[in-house]
């Protein structure tokens, strides 16, 4: 006679307070982004990431997780976050280990010295938290327009065919894992891959929530048809290896994220 299991069902919220949240990351080095069926964890791997919601989809809170998280864990965090009037990220301002670049020059030198760092010293990379960085950008698209913006008004003149931070920007993605950069990209479109790569293989890993099938062709192309989709607040699918799976993403609010990323952790973990 066969015993049937009890399952757990995806869970609507995923805090980091929750006691079935607590198990999966009390004592762990690694970052959560969020439960699927049956609680079961998924975790950031070494891939760079691309996070496609459409429009308030709930990129900025997904980003926003990941970000504290590695930066507790020891990882230096830079963040671009461009748009001044309403930017994404206050709570990590004036934070050790975490700096916020909120203008397209500051976007330009950022872009160029971490190729310059990479370049000179990916082979020092021992795979350690402490020796990681992430390099997380809001609004990618809305970044590269700006790039190029402040390239050409810089360079009136030129006959490039690209601005050179957004080249710098291309080669990051191909090189910078090898050094311990991991680039956590967040857009509400879709990024057109660089140097004619396809989408998967720059971010292997994608969390995509539905916004139609033209996002979802654009991003997860190889998954087909489009999965079942949610209007709850964080659900969103996991892409990886050619297979996407339902989860539900952690969600840490600005003030739980200034604390975590500050090595401050809730009495729960203690």
């Amino acid at each position: 006679m066969q015993t049937a299991m009890d399952v757990t069902a995806l869970r609507a919220t995923v805090h980091v307070t929750d006691p079935y949240t607590v198990r999966q990351l009390a004592g762990r080095e690694q970052v959560l982004l969020g439960l699927s069926t049956d609680d079961q964890a998924h975790y950031l791997d070494d891939t760079h990431v691309l996070v496609a919601t459409g429009g308030a989809g709930g990129t900025t809170t997904v980003l926003r997780s990941i970000a504290a998280q590695a930066r507790r864990l020891g990882a230096r965090v830079d963040i671009l976050d461009l748009d001044r009037r309403r930017p994404s990220h206050p709570w990590a301002h004036n934070l050790e280990g975490i700096r916020v670049h909120d203008r397209p020059d500051q976007a330009h030198a950022l872009l160029h010295q971490l190729r310059r760092d990479l370049q000179h010293g990916a082979d020092e990379f021992d795979g350690t938290w402490a020796a990681r960085r992430l390099l997380v950008i809001e609004h990618t698209d809305r970044l590269l327009d700006a790039l190029r913006q402040h390239y050409l008004l810089a360079q009136p003149d030129t006959q490039a065919e690209e601005a050179p931070a957004v080249e710098a920007l291309a080669e990051l993605l191909q090189i910078g894992r090898a050094g311990g950069l991991q680039i956590i990209a967040g857009s509400a479109h879709s990024v057109r891959p660089p140097q004619g790569q396809q989408i998967r293989d720059a971010f292997p890993t994608r969390l995509v929530a539905y916004a139609g099938t033209g996002l979802w062709g654009r991003v997860a192309p190889e998954v087909w048809p489009v999965p079942p989709y949610s209007v709850i607040a964080g659900r969103m699918h996991l892409v990886r290896d050619g297979a996407a799976t339902r989860l539900q993403t952690l969600y840490l609010s600005e003030s739980q994220a200034r604390a975590w990323a500050r090595g401050t952790v809730p009495k729960e973990y203690r």
